[in-house]
Order: structure tokens, then C-alpha cells, then sequence
């Protein structure tokens, strides 16, 4: 089994000591959120199969920004809907602190979901007919049902407008989706996946749909929220100006983890 993690440390926010630069297999001095080894993962039919990760072994970090960085098609995606537990691997294992995750029934995995992950989509998936506040409430309406949730509605709305004031949206509540602007969706996004309180927020393309500024602000409210959560985020992005806001670097290469630069 090759060795897990390929992790490259961007200086501005993890100086390397210096009696550790000339340190081989360099480990980084956090505990482990997410591990994958060996992980393959193809799509097709019958005999016409794509290979899309070929063998991917990583740790991400608990309490840290890392980005997964690759052209279109090295399998970045993949990667993240395999760790968020939305796809399962072909081969191979993921494993949450010390659960191993990729082989858990659909109910443990819905779960995790909806109180450990939070997930963050390029395209937003805000529901039309409700606005900004309703749309944040949704996953603690989905997990708790109506009368458990209608009993927690006064404190679970309390916390709603906290995160919602936290990510620049506080004066837009009534607002529905058509109403506001790509960064403004994203952000809704963003609180939305805060509500249930993850330890681990999984962020695909965040900013893709957005232009330089609003791309801009959506990075600095991810960045914040590694402090003020406490958050291990896991960011998907084809961007390197993106990614160079990170603490870690993953780099991905026709579905393999490329070695970092010594």
C-alpha cells in the first residue's frame, strides 16, 4: 500500500519549521478528519468503463482549509461526492476519524450527512419557492420532522439568522433565490450547510459561477469560518489563485494524487 497523504503546505498560512524541510514523508501535526487508500472509481455501462480515480491515497487535516486542485476531468468531483458520501467507490476505503465510511448502510450514511458534512454545490440547489431564511432551515426540517422540529423552531431560526448575518446575509431573509445575485446564492449555500453545525464542510466549485469579486468574498467568508467554526473545509476547485488561499494543496493528475515538490 503506497503511503497516504500528498499534501503540499502553502507557506502564508503554515510556515514550515526549518528542522522540518529536510524531514522525508513529512507528516503534518494534525489529527486526521478524513482518510482515504486506494480508492478507484469508474463510470460507464457493460464493457465501456472510464476509469476516474485510479488509486488515490490522502488525509485531510482536522481543522484545516484544504483545496483539491486539477484540470477538468482528473477527477476532483468524484473525489469529493466519494468522501461526502454521495458515491461509493469501486475499490478501496474512506474513513471519518475511526468509521469507515465508503460501506456504510444508506441510512448511517444520510446521517453523516446531515450532522457531520456540510455540502456546498457550484450551482447552489436553493429551493425557489422559499426564501433566504426557509432555505437555510431545510436540513433541520428533512432531519428532524414537523413536530420535533416545530418545538425547536424559535432556536433553530435564532441560529439560522446568526449564520445568515455571519455570511453577509442577514438583511436579505425574505428574499427568494430569483431575487439575488450568484454570490449572494452561494452564501445562502454556505449558511445552509452551517446549520446542522458539521465538523466538515465539502465545498464543490464554490465560487465557479461567480465573477472575480463575488468569487472573492465567498473565499474570504470560507477562510473566516475555518476560525470562528472550527471547521475542517475541503474545497474543490480548477482554479490555482483559488487554491493558493489554503493551508493545503492536494493536487490531482489523470485520477492519481501527484507527489508534491520537494
Amino acid at each position: 500500500m503506497s503511503s497516504p497523504i500528498k499534501l503540499e503546505s502553502n507557506s502564508t498560512f503554515l510556515p514550515t519549521p526549518v528542522e522540518e524541510q529536510t524531514t522525508p514523508n513529512l507528516r503534518i501535526a494534525h489529527p486526521t478528519a478524513l482518510r482515504t487508500t486506494g480508492l478507484y472509481k469508474s463510470f460507464g455501462k457493460s464493457n465501456v468503463k472510464v476509469p476516474v480515480l485510479k488509486g488515490v491515497d490522502l488525509d485531510i487535516p482536522t481543522g484545516q482549509f484544504t483545496a483539491i486542485v486539477g484540470q477538468s476531468g482528473s477527477g476532483k468531483s468524484t473525489l469529493l461526492h466519494l468522501l461526502g458520501t454521495l458515491d461509493a467507490p469501486d475499490k478501496g476505503e474512506i474513513w471519518f476519524r475511526d468509521e469507515r465510511i465508503d460501506s456504510l448502510p444508506f441510512k448511517r450514511r444520510d446521517q453523516l450527512r446531515n450532522q457531520e458534512f456540510g455540502l456546498i454545490f457550484q450551482f447552489y440547489h436553493l429551493l425557489p419557492e422559499l426564501n433566504v431564511l426557509e432555505n437555510v432551515l431545510v436540513p433541520k426540517m428533512v432531519e428532524l420532522g414537523f413536530w420535533s422540529y416545530f418545538r425547536q423552531k424559535k432556536a433553530l431560526k435564532a441560529r439560522a439568522n446568526e449564520l445568515l448575518e455571519m455570511v453577509g446575509m442577514g438583511h436579505r431573509l425574505k428574499h427568494r433565490p430569483s431575487q439575488l445575485s450568484g454570490g449572494e446564492m452561494q452564501r445562502t449555500a454556505i449558511a445552509r450547510a452551517l446549520i446542522s453545525n458539521p465538523s466538515i464542510l465539502l465545498a464543490d466549485e464554490p465560487t465557479g459561477n461567480l465573477d472575480g469579486q463575488n468569487g472573492e468574498e465567498v473565499m474570504k467568508t470560507l477562510m473566516d469560518l475555518t476560525q470562528s467554526e472550527d471547521l475542517t473545509i475541503v474545497m474543490v476547485t480548477h482554479d490555482d489563485r483559488i487554491a493558493e488561499t489554503a493551508d493545503h494543496i492536494i493536487r490531482l493528475v489523470d485520477g492519481r494524487v501527484e507527489e508534491p515538490q520537494r
